[in-house]
C-alpha cells in the first residue's frame, strides 16, 4: 500500500514543475492525477472477484507487476520533451492505476483471512492505513528531493523499483487464499461500473474547461449516468453480482460506503487544491510543497497506528464520525489562510487534518469489513474501496473545476483556493451529519442481517 500511495501526493508535489515544463493547462494536469486513480477505482469491484475465484495472491502480484511497470513508463514521459509526453505520461498513470486497483481489495482480503477476529482486525487494518498515509506523507518530500537536481520523470521511479521489489517478497512470504464460493465473473456489471465511473469523470474535467454546455461535456456526463443506470440494473438480477446491493441493507456498511466517498474526495482534493495554491501563490518549488504536505500527511501516517489500538476501546463508527467534523472545522480554519500566512499558522492547520484523516480512513474500513460475514469480506471491501476511489478520482476534477470558476472574471488564487476549500468543508460536514444521525439514533443490525450466506 505504500508503494501504491506513493505516486499520488508525489504527483501532486510536482504538477508545477511539470506544468512549467510541458506548458500543461489545469484540466491537463488534473488528468495526471485521474489517470492513476480513475483505473483504480474502476478496476476494484472487478479485482474483489478475481481475488476470490482465481487467488488473491495471484492478484497482489499481478497488481504489483502492472503498478511498476506503469511507473517506469510514466518516467520514460518525463525523458522525452515532445508532443508526446503528456500521452505517454496518462498512459503510464494508467496502468499503474490499474495495478493499484486490483491491489486494493486484495490486501483488504487478505487481512480478513489472516485476522478472523474483528477485534484484533482493527490493529491490522490500522496498520494497512499507516501504510497508506506513509506512501501519501513521503510521496511529496521523495519527489521534491528528486526535483531539486533531477528531471520530474524520476519520480515515477522509486514507486516502480518498490512494487518490483514487494512482488518478490509476495511470491515467497505471502501465502494464497481463495473464496470461491458462490462468486463468478460478472462481465455486464463490471463493464458498466467502468463506463459510469469514467463517463462521469470525464464530464465533470471537461465541465470545468470546456463549459458545462459543451458537447464533450454533457456526452460524458449522460453516458456516465446511463452507464450507471444499467449497472444498477444489472446487479439488481444477476446471479453472482459483481456488487450485491444488499450490502447496502446493513446501516454500518451504507453508512461506511457513503463516508468512503466523502473520505478519500476531502483528501485527494485538498491535496490537489494545496498543490496548486502553494505553487501559484507563494511560488515554491516541490521541494519546498512536499515539506508541507509531508506534515499534514506525516502526521496521519503517524496517527493511524493509534487509531487503529483505540478502535478495540471506541466504536469504529464513532471515529469516523469525529473525523469527518474535525476535517470539516479544518477546512472552514483554512478560509483564513491567505499569501501572507506564516509557516507556523499553515503547519498546525495542516497537521489537524491530517489527524482528521488518519481517523476516517482508518475507521472507514474497518467499519465496512466488520458490518458483513467473513465470507463476504472480499465483496464489502471491494466495494467500500471502489466508492472511496470513485471519490478520489472524481475529487481533482470537481476540485479543479470549482478552483477555475473562482480564477474566473476578477477571481485572484486566494479566493479560488477558498472557493474549493468551502465546498470540501461542506461535503464533509454533509458526512458528519449523516454519521452523527446513524450514531445518534442508535441504528443496529446483526453484522450481514438480509445477506447471503457462504
Amino acid at each position: 500500500m505504500f508503494a501504491v500511495y506513493l505516486p499520488i501526493n508525489g504527483v501532486a508535489g510536482a504538477l508545477h514543475d511539470i506544468a512549467a515544463s510541458t506548458g500543461a493547462d489545469t484540466s491537463q494536469l488534473q488528468w495526471v492525477s485521474d489517470a492513476y486513480v480513475l483505473p483504480m477505482a474502476a478496476s476494484v469491484l472487478s479485482a474483489g472477484v478475481f481475488g476470490d475465484l482465481y487467488g488473491r495472491r495471484r492478484i497482489f502480484s499481478l497488481g504489483l507487476a502492472l503498478t511498476g511497470a506503469g511507473g517506469l513508463v510514466a518516467a520514460l514521459a518525463g525523458l522525452l520533451g515532445n508532443g508526446a509526453t503528456m500521452p505517454v505520461l496518462w498512459a503510464g498513470q494508467a496502468v499503474s492505476g490499474l495495478g493499484a486497483g486490483l491491489l486494493l481489495p486484495t490486501t483488504l482480503a487478505l487481512i480478513a483471512h489472516a485476522v478472523p477476529d474483528a477485534h484484533d482486525r482493527g490493529r491490522s487494518i490500522g496498520l494497512w492505513a499507516a501504510g497508506v498515509a506513509a506512501g501519501l506523507a513521503l510521496g511529496p518530500l521523495l519527489s521534491g528531493g528528486i526535483l531539486e537536481s533531477g528531471a520530474w520523470g524520476w519520480i515515477f521511479v522509486p514507486a516502480a523499483a518498490l512494487s518490483f521489489g514487494t512482488l518478490v517478497c509476495g511470491h515467497w512470504w505471502l501465502p494464497e487464499s481463495k473464496s470461491p464460493e458462490g462468486r463468478h465473473l460478472d462481465w455486464p456489471g463490471q463493464i458498466t461500473a467502468a463506463v459510469a465511473m469514467a463517463g462521469l469523470i470525464f464530464g465533470v474535467i471537461e465541465g470545468g474547461s470546456r463549459g458545462w454546455t459543451s458537447a464533450l461535456t454533457v456526452t460524458g456526463l449522460a453516458v456516465g449516468v446511463l452507464a450507471l443506470a444499467a449497472f444498477l440494473a444489472v446487479e439488481r438480477r444477476a446471479a453472482a453480482p459483481l456488487m450485491d446491493l444488499r450490502l447496502f441493507t446493513s446501516p454500518g456498511f451504507a453508512t461506511a460506503a457513503f463516508a468512503s466517498v466523502i473520505a478519500l474526495f476531502a483528501t485527494v482534493g485538498f491535496t490537489f487544491l494545496i498543490s496548486l495554491y502553494l505553487g501559484e501563490v507563494h511560488d515554491f518549488s516541490a521541494l519546498e510543497i512536499g515539506t508541507r504536505l509531508f506534515l499534514f500527511a506525516g502526521v496521519s501516517a503517524v496517527a493511524n497506528v493509534p487509531v487503529g489500538l483505540l478502535m478495540s476501546r471506541v466504536p469504529p463508527l464513532a471515529l469516523l464520525t469525529a473525523g469527518l467534523g474535525l476535517g470539516a472545522a479544518v477546512a472552514l480554519l483554512f478560509l483564513q489562510v491567505g499569501p501572507d500566512t506564516s509557516f507556523l499558522d499553515l503547519a498546525w492547520r495542516l497537521a489537524l487534518f491530517g489527524v482528521s484523516i488518519s481517523l476516517m480512513l482508518t475507521s472507514v474500513t474497518v467499519v465496512s469489513v466488520n458490518a458483513v460475514p467473513r465470507n463476504l469480506a472480499g465483496m464489502a471491501s471491494a466495494t467500500s474501496t471502489a466508492l472511496r476511489q470513485f471519490g478520489g478520482a472524481l475529487s481533482p476534477a470537481v476540485v479543479g473545476s470549482v478552483y477555475a470558476v473562482g480564477l474566473t472574471g476578477d477571481g485572484t488564487p486566494t479566493a479560488a483556493f477558498h472557493l474549493a476549500l468551502a465546498g470540501i468543508g461542506g461535503l464533509l460536514a454533509i458526512g458528519f451529519l449523516g454519521c452523527l444521525a446513524v450514531l445518534a439514533t442508535g441504528l443496529r443490525r446483526t453484522p450481514g442481517a438480509g445477506l447471503p450466506d457462504a
